[in-house]
């Protein structure tokens, strides 16, 4: 076989370094691309980043201070508003019926450091020198949940070698931490901690005594709550079983929840939905996302000086000017999709999930011109903020259920979801009756179907779920 060389010319599709940023920007949650942002202006000196404004304050299209002007201007409207449609409901006072006022999204930002504010508990009372320190060791070890989970032994090779803490010290010192806020930091275990909830309750020492028996012996039998079996093996009366199992279901399962749990739960809205008069519209969040500056004396230097093609400040001026038009696509890209979103989810807008209907990436992809690819993008890990929660602007995307396709199953699974909260304990609806009861609302599904949108809620079965 002879070989020999073949000049071909082709065709091919290839991605910029600039295109790579903006798909890759457009990909980032809020955090992340705060934290990017962060970096790149360290590395960069020609960058600064405006901190984003806070409520109340001033526009936050105003120029920024001395020393730092805008690079470009934005090239798109910051708001989107919807389209008025006759299909929806609005208010018939015509009036402004719901409004955002922000608090909802500052609430998100905030995280409580529970390590932190143990500390300062300490220095508030009347711990002794000794034992504050020796606490604010064991803060220091204590897991997510507030659970601390080594035992003296575990933890005596790795004290300061200046300390002679013994087991009396540590135990003392791990009651200081269970007595204040949040309860039962420093417990051992789950059992330890609803103990020491029971004993702070206002119960009646009867029931407090049958909720330690419960407890520490006949775990099994309060997961299955079976009252009357708990009865006969403790020998009291059914409803003194009852209200003991009911006084540990309402405990903490931990000791840091709630208030205090991971930051990672909290989310920052990069849109928010509001209503005017009768129109809705939609607009970015400027109160998390900083603004990109350029630092005007390296601009002028540039500008006006004699420096040459190969000078680095030509470079970082082109990748601050990059970065500029690439979170500006970013927020254009998301308001556009947004506002197509909501064109068919508007009804959700005012009456709630059972508003929804169904929606892909596809319909969404070919409303706005974009690939679905870029849809994905650009509802991964985005969220938006309306009156009626804060939601990832994936959770409007559903498949249709019944022969019409006019249901989703978003709004199923919501409709399922209220069944069992209003079920009678006593008699739960199985799946089998789940699926009638929809069935007489004209909603038609598999039993197979409510099973797995159950377990998708992370609601247990009927058998799990009945209380005797």
């Amino acid at each position: 076989m002879r070989q020999q060389l073949v000049t071909r010319q082709t065709q091919n599709l290839t991605l910029t370094p600039e295109l790579r940023q903006s798909l890759r920007f457009l990909g980032l949650a809020t955090n992340e691309l705060i934290e990017e942002l962060k970096d790149i202006a360290l590395e960069n000196p020609l960058i600064d980043l405006e901190e984003a404004p806070k409520s109340g304050s001033e526009n936050p299209e105003t120029v920024a201070g001395e020393g730092t002007a805008s690079l470009e201007q934005s090239t798109y409207s910051e708001t989107a508003a919807l389209p008025d449609y006759t299909t929806h409901k609005m208010s018939s006072s015509g009036g402004n019926e719901f409004t955002y006022d922000g608090s909802n999204s500052e609430h998100m930002a905030i995280h409580l450091n529970f390590r932190d504010h143990l500390k300062e508990q300490l220095i508030s009372n009347n711990t002794s020198n000794e034992d504050r320190e020796f606490c604010a060791y064991l803060i220091d070890c204590v897991d997510e949940g507030g659970f601390l989970k080594e035992s003296f032994e575990d933890l005596q090779p790795n004290f300061p070698r200046d300390k002679d803490w013994d087991y009396r010290d540590f135990e003392r010192c791990r009651s200081i931490l269970k007595n204040l806020e949040p309860t039962g930091v420093g417990s051992k275990d789950l059992v330890e901690h609803l103990r020491l909830q029971v004993e702070k309750t206002e119960a009646k020492p009867i029931i407090k005594n049958i909720s330690h028996t419960i407890l520490t012996q006949h775990l099994n039998l309060l997961a299955s709550f079976n009252y009357k079996k708990l009865a006969q093996t403790l020998r009291c009366k059914f409803e003194e079983a009852e209200a003991a199992a009911k006084l540990i279901s309402n405990l903490s399962p931990k000791p840091v929840s709630g208030e205090w749990g991971d930051p990672a739960k909290y989310v920052k809205p990069d849109l928010i939905a509001e209503k005017f008069n009768t129109k809705w519209s939609i607009r970015l969040n400027h109160e998390h996302i900083p603004k990109i500056g350029v630092n005007q004396e390296y601009a002028n230097l540039i500008q006006h000086g004699k420096t040459g093609e190969t000078n680095p400040l030509r470079s970082y001026l082109k990748q601050a000017r990059n970065i500029q038009r690439s979170i500006n696509q970013r927020h254009e890209t998301l308001l556009i999709v947004a506002k197509e979103i909501f064109k068919v989810q508007i009804e959700f807008l005012e009456n709630g999930p059972k508003g929804l209907i169904p929606l892909n990436l596809q319909a969404i992809s070919e409303a706005a011109e974009l690939h679905e690819s870029t849809i994905s993008r650009a509802t991964s890990g985005k969220y938006i903020s309306t009156p009626r929660g804060t939601f990832e602007l994936k959770y409007f995307f559903s498949n249709a259920i019944g022969d019409m396709g006019e249901t989703s199953s978003t709004h199923v699974k919501d409709v399922i979801r209220k069944m069992i909260r209003s079920e009678d304990p006593k008699k739960p609806l199985s799946d089998s009756k789940i699926q009638r009861l929809l069935s007489a609302t004209g909603i038609e599904i598999a039993r197979r179907t409510v099973a797995k949108y159950r377990e998708n809620q992370k609601i247990l079965p009927s058998q799990l779920r009945k209380k005797i």
